[in-house]
């Protein structure tokens, strides 16, 4: 089991940005004590208000929560109801999740019979399902209504028919969690299909071209491997946009680390690794190569090669670390394509606030006041813009030109009019780029500031780019880790701790999910 910091009081008060709506909100704080509490508060008062429902034997299941904006709900048997305490003992787990579970879909329906609002498929899992997706934790009152720091323990599918002390323990239930569907896609076990192609994905030790083993070979899904090192303790994988590298507060099932170790698991039984970790990691909308370590000796010599070069402003030129990023950004002038050209292979600097919130702020210039955050120097490198036939290709519609109007929509919503108008976004233009620095942001926001955010970025001004399938819904980001580089480590005499050596790792995507449009677009004009 894993623990969490319950940062917040028990109304669960957890906001997503995304989900958040200011009239509930308002409404709901209004029930609810303030989240920044310094001192002890009484247990009861965690429950003033609490929404009841009686089960057999007279047992009680209170919930608070149920109108929260971001759907957290904390539930548990009222200790002091008319039932035994042998009754009481006899609870499970599952059954006060269920009970929860019910009264969602109760307050679901009358969202989409009043409001029209609607529900894609999945969206309100069952009980078992929730505890699958580890989206319950279990919670100790006393301790938490003590100290607001308190730790949380998050259940599994093993822990349904667990009965714990309902006298002091609590459930907190994220009953409408976050989803990741795209981690279905693709098999978790076997190769890419790229890697069989000439041209489109490659992977290189020592100079030596890796090949894929027979028993790798992807089937109907295409795979996520481009490389694993057993002895070493490592793998590459080509990470899909549109799901995080480790979990989530709502959801422990659907991330790179976990679909991986679930793979590991399935392929070699109870001897499958037991540590799964990402040395460097990628945010959630970002796809492509993905470095993953599967013994505990190799993340500790990632991170050592990262921390010998931290007293240096370039770090990844100093760490051994090389990565390029494929990116494909908004064009709103045609004189932003030449001015961006000639920033090719200059180290372009901004300052960013690491303190601040998303969208981050990026300028040019540090500021002069302290005060004002935590500024941090960002350095990138534009290495080459477009491809080898054009430089930008087309998204404006205005002159009723077919192949702009259907690439527009191919990149963003096809159910949207007009979607490069709606933006201000004339042309379309790949780049690729080589961050020199590691900070939050660091690309999207560089690539923001000067005047070409990446499509689909929302925050940063690229839009919404939606992918359907097998009806269900996902947002991506038109950024690709496409190129990786690292000095492949060795084991010291004891074996005991890796070692650099001279020999180099290379890794590289030569497509991205972009790249068949462009193709299309420019075999039609």
């Amino acid at each position: 089991m894993t623990q969490d910091t319950i940062s917040s009081n028990m109304t669960g008060r957890y906001l997503n940005p995304h989900r958040q709506n200011k009239e509930r909100s308002k409404s709901f704080d209004q029930k609810n004590l303030l989240r920044n509490r310094s001192q002890s508060i009484d247990k009861a008062s965690l429950w003033k208000g609490a929404l009841v429902k009686e089960l057999d034997n007279n047992v009680v299941v209170q919930m608070v929560g149920m109108d929260s904006p971001n759907h957290t709900v904390y539930a548990r048997v009222d200790p002091n109801c008319a039932a035994t305490a042998e009754c009481l003992k006899s609870v499970p787990l599952g059954k006060v999740i269920e009970v929860m579970v019910d009264e969602g879909w109760r307050h679901a329906v009358k969202d989409i019979l009043e409001k029209g609002v609607h529900v894609e498929n999945e969206t309100y899992p069952s009980a078992n399902e929730l505890l699958k997706l580890g989206s319950v934790w279990l919670v100790n009152e006393t301790g938490y209504c003590t100290d607001h720091n308190a730790k949380a323990r998050r259940l599994s599918e093993s822990d349904e028919m667990d009965t714990p002390d309902w006298k002091d323990m609590t459930l907190r239930v994220h009953y409408v969690p976050e989803r990741f569907f795209v981690a279905y896609e693709i098999d978790w076990s076997k190769y890419c299909k790229g890697l069989l192609l000439d041209g489109c994905t490659s992977a290189y030790v020592g100079g030596v071209k890796q090949h894929v083993p027979m028993t790798g070979l992807p089937d109907k899904k295409d795979g996520a491997l481009v490389y694993e090192n057993d002895e070493i303790g490592f793998a590459v994988l080509n990470k899909p946009g549109g799901m995080p590298t480790n979990s989530t507060k709502t959801n422990h099932a659907e991330d790179v680390a976990s679909m991986y170790g679930a793979a590991l698991k399935e392929r070699h039984g109870d001897k499958s690794t037991k540590h799964i970790s990402i040395p460097l990691r990628a945010e959630t909308e970002m796809n492509g190569l993905l470095l993953v370590s599967t013994k505990r000796e190799f993340c500790s010599y990632m991170h050592e090669q990262l921390d010998a070069a931290r007293g240096n402003d370039l770090v990844a030129e100093n760490c051994g670390v090389a990565k390029t990023y494929k990116c494909l950004v908004c064009i709103k002038h045609p004189s932003d394509i030449d001015r961006i050209e000639k920033l090719m292979n200059r180290d372009l600097t901004h300052w960013v606030n690491v303190k601040s919130a998303c969208p981050k702020t990026f300028t040019r210039t540090k500021p002069t006041n302290p005060k004002l955050g935590d500024w941090q120097k960002c350095v990138m490198r534009i290495t080459s813009i477009g491809d080898e036939k054009f430089r930008a290709a087309c998204v404006s519609s205005k002159y009723n030109d077919s192949n702009d109007y259907t690439l527009a929509h191919r990149l963003w919503d096809p159910r949207m009019e007009m979607p490069a108008e709606e933006l201000g976004v004339s042309y379309v233009m790949q780049v690729d780029v080589q961050l020199l620095t590691t900070k939050p942001h660091q690309i999207r926001g560089q690539l923001a500031a000067l005047g070409c955010p990446i499509v689909g970025d929302v925050s940063y001004g690229g839009g919404s780019c939606v992918m359907r399938m097998h009806h269900h819904m996902w947002q991506r980001m038109a950024v690709q880790l496409c190129h990786l580089e690292f000095n492949m480590p060795e084991w010291n005499e004891d074996k005991t701790a890796l070692v650099p050596t001279d020999k180099k790792c290379t890794f590289h995507l030569n497509t991205a999910w972009w790249t068949e449009y462009l193709n299309d677009y420019e075999r039609s004009v």
